[in-house]
């Protein structure tokens, strides 16, 4: 069923109204009933060398690798006949343009419904650059760009391949619950003076939680353990391990996972830490250090008694448009396609490009999120973006009875989101990371209110019972 709602969005002193639509899945025949499970894995290790995404400062690609990149697909299926499925993927991120092909054939090839497929990316900044996803940070030559390509069609076709095996799979499966916690993300926000830079703050926001999912077959045998942290993928920060291939931390706690439950596939789905990196960082040997803790946060969870998750799923899906401040002038637009900053300039020569073909500049920005309901029992809210912890955060207090678990980087990502705090604050969230997303910022203030009333629609509809 399709339904409308109307959001108001302000931009600059006027207010604009705009329509936004959402996709809610039909209502199901058996409401107690637990989904049927498949899980697939693919092998995405790519051929070095190759450039690696999430830092500008890189200087050649990658030419060591330090342990295999892993595709995984998580399948859900009602006794109705309804589907979602979670993909976990070792890398930095995937863009609107990369995932239009790719979901337009898992569409046609399984018939899956809109938002039915949740691409989660790890954010790990030591996997390949993909096609049309901040492939110009790097800077790639034509002989890297052409890696990058083969890298990105390998991938694409991975990507299809892994949700119609888990959609192949799936099995009769009990689902259990829990929550454990790692202190090693540390915001990442330091104040001097009226600036806000990189660094280490040990009195800012971060979430701790490690959530954590088990998957048993009709055997007892578990297949599958799905755990989270919300913090950047940032372990390694410069010397000879920067051009080393890796899953970071994730990859090696679910590595670990996998060692104490063999047989079972660990899947990793990232929290909204966007303002979080870990501490210490510098070495892959710092990426283990992490990697030991978070995977014996999730053991300590398996190793205790977990509470039950039962019931059909429901999806609730949306695409939010979040408004952005009006653009620059055509004058400063010339001006910054002048800068020394090759970043800045090719910004600013999109938009130059879109005003001399008359056509209109950004207003803002298209974030996919969703609501998937487990029954009475969890409810996964999925945000696009690089999602900053105060909506973690604030959904955690705002819908608790619901028992959320927030996830960012899903689906794709447009952008950082930034909370209507960090935008009064200025810093990277909110202002300079948008240049090499391609956009022209900061967001309105009041975007974390439209943001947070969707999403807490979007629960109603989930949580609603035919």
């Amino acid at each position: 069923m399709r339904l409308a709602r109307l959001i108001f969005r302000g931009h600059g002193a006027g207010l604009a109204l705009c329509v936004a639509t959402f996709a809610l899945m039909p209502a199901i025949a058996a409401e107690d009933s637990t989904p049927a499970v498949g899980i697939a894995v693919r092998d995405i290790t790519p051929e070095l060398p190759i450039r690696l995404a999430g830092y500008a400062g890189r200087k050649r690609p990658a030419d060591k690798l330090d342990h295999p990149l892993l595709l995984q697909a998580l399948a859900l299926k009602n006794v109705s006949g309804e589907r979602f499925v979670f993909v976990a993927l070792d890398n930095c991120e995937v863009s609107h343009a990369f995932m239009q092909p790719v979901l337009q054939q898992i569409a046609d090839q399984f018939q899956v419904g809109r938002g039915a497929v949740a691409v989660v990316s790890s954010h790990t900044h030591s996997a390949p650059v993909l096609e049309q996803t901040l492939t110009d940070m790097a800077q790639p030559s034509p002989t890297e760009r052409e890696a990058i390509g083969q890298y990105s069609r390998l991938l694409r076709a991975k990507l299809v391949e892994v949700v119609g095996a888990a959609l192949a799979d799936c099995q009769p499966a009990t689902i259990e619950q829990g929550l454990g916690r790692a202190t090693f993300a540390m915001n990442r926000r330091v104040y001097q003076g009226d600036k806000v830079v990189f660094g280490d703050n040990p009195d800012g926001p971060v979430d701790w939680d490690v959530p954590v999912l088990r998957v048993k077959g009709t055997n007892g045998a578990v297949r599958a353990i799905l755990f989270g942290y919300a913090c950047h993928g940032t372990s390694v920060r410069g010397g000879d391990d920067w051009y080393v291939v890796s899953g970071e931390y994730m990859a090696y706690a679910r590595q670990l996972l996998e060692a104490h439950q063999p047989g079972a596939a660990a899947m990793f789905l990232t929290g909204m830490g966007a303002d979080s990196d870990p501490a210490p960082r510098g070495r892959l040997l710092d990426a283990k250090r992490h990697g030991l803790e978070l995977a014996g946060a999730a053991i300590s969870v398996l190793d205790r008694p977990m509470r039950p998750v039962r019931g059909a799923f429901r999806l609730a899906y949306e695409d939010v448009e979040l408004p952005l401040a009006a653009p620059p002038g055509r004058d400063q637009l010339e001006q910054d396609a002048r800068s020394q900053d090759v970043h800045l300039k090719q910004r600013a020569e999109a938009y130059l490009k879109l005003l001399n073909a008359s056509q209109p500049l950004p207003v803002s920005v298209k974030m996919p999120v969703a609501a998937l309901r487990l029954g009475e029992d969890l409810t996964f809210i999925l945000m696009a973006g690089e999602v900053v912890v105060d909506y973690s955060r604030r959904i955690k207090r705002m819908l608790a009875s619901d028992h959320p678990w927030p996830i960012g980087y899903a689906y794709e990502v447009p952008c950082y989101i930034p909370s209507s705090r960090l935008i009064k604050e200025g810093g990277y969230e909110t202002e300079s990371s948008l240049i090499y997303y391609g956009f022209y910022g900061p967001f309105t203030g009041g975007m974390e209110t439209l943001l947070l009333n969707r999403l807490e629609a979007l629960v109603s509809l989930a949580r609603t019972r035919p």
